[in-house]
């Protein structure tokens, strides 16, 4: 049975990445850091999830346990099946909710596409912070 890792910090999990794994989870994640400085970094299922207002978006390796691929890395939006994807860079697979990104090699990072994502993302947080905001007042 696969396992999952325990890992709770980025250092640790970029030293159990494979090599094809690395100059992507670090693309990704200087991707977030750089233009969503607000945004925590928080470990769930082993792997780095990004949180706003609740989790934004996700790093998951192919290496690790469950990824669903055999190579790369996903950059999962666990709003997914709420995004346009009108870049056509999201795939639902079988799954309700979460979409990702399938990158094999650092250079299928298209940087705008996915900050485009990510920004569409940052509007659905927002919007799901209001509505639960609206729903806990008196």
């Amino acid at each position: 049975m696969l396992k999952l890792h325990k890992f709770k910090d980025f250092d640790t999990f970029y030293e159990a990445l494979l090599p094809s794994e690395k100059s992507i989870c670090l693309r990704l994640r200087h991707l977030i850091s750089d233009n969503f400085p607000e945004w925590r970094e928080k470990f769930g299922y082993g792997v780095p999830y990004y949180h706003r207002r609740s989790r934004i978006c996700f790093i998951y390796p192919a290496s690790f346990p469950y990824s669903g691929q055999a190579a790369g890395v996903a950059f999962g939006f666990t709003r997914g099946h709420l995004l346009s994807n009108e870049q056509g860079l999201l795939d639902m697979g079988e799954r309700k909710e979460v979409a990702y990104a399938r990158l094999l090699l650092e250079k299928d990072i298209r940087e705008n596409e996915l900050l485009e994502i990510l920004h569409e993302a940052v509007l659905l947080d927002e919007e799901f912070h209001l509505e639960k905001t609206k729903k806990n007042k008196p």
